[in-house]
């Protein structure tokens, strides 16, 4: 449980990202935002808070060398000092750059923000907030003249909505992460990030609902009520619950190698890169 209410905007700095494959390069600020109160206030009500609360847990990786995840590299630099914030918030651009290579990829703001009291487990932390702005909104302003008032037409960035975010909390570098876009253009999580899904409980009791509703579909009606019934017994009587219990159930009425290319289906549909492992939900509804 994340717990943001006491938590504060230590530094924030914007840079312009384009698309690499266009070369339109980037442009580097040297100096933090100069925020007031209510700017700081709306950065944490709509930038901080929606990724805590709705954000999905990733976790950095890299195929050979984890030290060699430049995003983690960075990041960890400004968590460890925030005398790196300006230097490594470039690097961090830089790097966006490099991995802004789709076609499809929109050119845009790339804001990081530093914040400090993020309170997990009641332990105070820093977290580091990374946002990419691909679309600006038309809003309406007020102007007024000499003997009227008149509407102007202008373009801004939208707060009510992250396009692209993550949420890197310090200590074990948890990742939470937003990212609206296409599938085309999944570079904010595969290429900038290169993060993979965490296995968590919330994430484990998904899969293993979506199992069991994929096993049924491939069975009679009466054999779905039974294993149903089977799985509450088993929830009531088992503390943990893993998703290999619900394999094993499974199995009583679906071949084992049936059983076993579902669960190897949904590990690749979840970007999972190891055996699924995490606790199920004592109170999940797997129907």
């Amino acid at each position: 449980m994340i717990d943001v209410s006491s938590a504060r905007i230590v530094q924030c700095v914007v840079h312009r990202v384009g698309n690499r494959l266009r070369e339109e390069g980037y442009e580097l600020s040297s100096k933090e935002v100069l925020g007031t109160a209510e700017l700081h206030g709306t950065l944490l009500r709509h930038y901080l808070a929606p990724l805590t609360k709705g954000g999905d847990e990733f976790e950095f990786y890299h195929e050979s060398d984890i030290q060699l995840n430049a995003a983690l590299q960075f990041s960890s630099r400004i968590l460890r000092s925030a005398d790196n914030f300006i230097t490594q918030s470039q690097n961090l651009a830089k790097h966006l750059y490099s991995a802004s290579s789709h076609p499809s990829i929109a050119g845009g703001e790339f804001i990081a923000i530093l914040f400090e009291d993020v309170r997990v487990a009641e332990k105070s932390q820093q977290a580091l907030g990374l946002y990419r702005i691909e679309q600006r909104e038309t809003f309406l302003d007020v102007e007024a003249s000499k003997d009227f008032l008149n509407l102007v037409e202008l373009q801004g960035i939208p707060v009510t909505s992250i396009q692209k975010g993550v949420l890197i909390v310090g200590g074990d570098h948890t990742l939470l992460v937003r990212d609206s876009g296409n599938q085309q253009a999944k570079y904010w999580v595969e290429a900038f990030l290169k993060a993979r899904p965490r296995q968590t409980e919330k994430s484990t009791t998904k899969l293993a609902a979506e199992f069991v509703k994929q096993v049924c579909a491939r069975i009679d009606v009466e054999a779905g009520v039974s294993l149903r019934r089977d799985l509450i017994d088993v929830f009531s009587a088992t503390e943990p619950l893993h998703y290999k219990d619900v394999e094993d159930i499974s199995q009583r009425y679906l071949e084992k190698d049936e059983v076993e290319r579902l669960t190897r289906q949904l590990e690749e549909r979840a970007d999972a890169n190891e055996p699924l492992e995490a606790e199920v939900a004592q109170q999940a509804s797997l129907d």
